[in-house]
């Protein structure tokens, strides 16, 4: 879905809302040199006053160019915003 508002002077606002399966936004990542790769992040237990959390995995994907690790910070959805704000701002 696309809404566009005319804002005077001479600006147009844009909201975009979009559903993009997770293989599409892998391959635009890829066409960008990233590389996908399965990625744990595991956090600790805590034991508190009134709080108790198990210790727990989950699951995801990094996406990371030659010579960056794999880490929290590089999430693919992490760095697929930042590679459609990129583009983005090329347009404005």
């Amino acid at each position: 879905m696309i809404n566009l508002t005319e804002k005077p002077p001479d600006l147009v606002a844009m909201d975009i809302k979009m559903t993009i399966p997770q293989t599409e936004i892998f391959d635009f990542l890829q066409k960008k040199g990233y590389e996908i790769k399965g990625f744990p992040i595991h956090w600790e237990a805590v034991e508190e006053m009134l709080v108790s959390e198990p210790a727990g995995t989950w699951h995801t994907f990094t996406a990371t160019k030659e010579g960056e690790n794999q880490s929290p910070e590089n999430q693919f959805l992490i760095v697929f915003k930042k590679e459609i704000k990129t583009l983005l701002k090329e347009i404005a």
